[in-house]
């Protein structure tokens, strides 16, 4: 009796034991999960949004080879015109070409309002945000091509209405827009303070920005697809 009494109780302790060592392979394995969720800094990323990556996208200022400058304001909507005839228009962050415009077919008795642009650029950012050129003298990329930060994508110069002012590049930043529309490509967000940040080398994401008037305006781009496929000409310039 004694002998199997002490049988029993080895295999009551084997089992036990055994419990014990796979509740720590399971609470290592937490841990170690946890701690793959931390970023380099040290901040806990588990559960994060996977739209929140603006923390590494890479910004670069978008103009080059040519001193540029940037008017603070712009009549009618969020944008600015950059002065800087034939500087170097480099792509600001990394993303997709949506579109480009390779053919200025703006004239000057018609003043069509799709034209007015010339030579344009659409670039959509790893960001998750819009990115548009107009006026442009040269384009240098072809849709769905690929680009990193600071790839040469156009020149600056005076396409489209620009012929008859002068020679610069509409840029501006915007949402992304499920289908064709002007209203917000030509611009929806102030960009000289982003402008300002890249020239200095500084990594600020207008992300945030548009986030906030996605928010505050969600069916913008339903509103602006409407007045695009009625032709209604509200706005002008690039």
């Amino acid at each position: 009796m004694v002998r199997g009494w002490f049988s029993v109780t080895r295999v009551r302790k084997g089992m036990r034991s055994g419990l014990i060592c796979a509740a720590l392979i399971i609470l290592a394995s937490g841990v170690a999960t946890r701690a793959s969720a931390q970023n380099s800094s040290g901040q806990d990323t588990e559960g994060s949004s996977l739209e929140d990556t603006s923390a590494s996208a890479k910004y670069v200022f978008p103009f080059s080879h040519v001193p540029v400058n940037y008017i603070r304001d712009h009549l009618l909507y969020p944008a600015t015109d950059v002065e800087g005839c034939y500087a170097r228009v480099l792509a600001p962050t990394a993303g997709e070409i949506f579109q480009v415009r390779l053919k200025d077919n703006w004239i000057k008795e018609v003043d069509a309002p799709g034209t007015r642009g010339g030579l344009t650029i659409t670039l959509i950012g790893d960001d998750s945000v819009r990115y548009y050129f107009s006026h442009l003298g040269r384009v240098k990329v072809n849709a769905g091509q690929r680009v990193a930060p600071g790839d040469w994508i156009g020149v600056v110069g005076s396409s489209g209405n620009a012929r008859i002012t002068r020679c610069h590049t509409h840029f501006a930043i915007s949402r992304i827009c499920p289908r064709a529309e002007a209203l917000l490509l030509q611009g929806e967000i102030w960009p000289w303070r982003y402008l300002d940040a890249w020239r200095k080398g500084a990594q600020l994401s207008p992300k945030a920005e548009k986030n906030k008037l996605v928010k505050k305006q969600p069916n913008r781009c339903d509103v602006a697809s409407m007045l695009y496929r009625g032709e209604i000409g509200i706005r002008t310039g690039g």
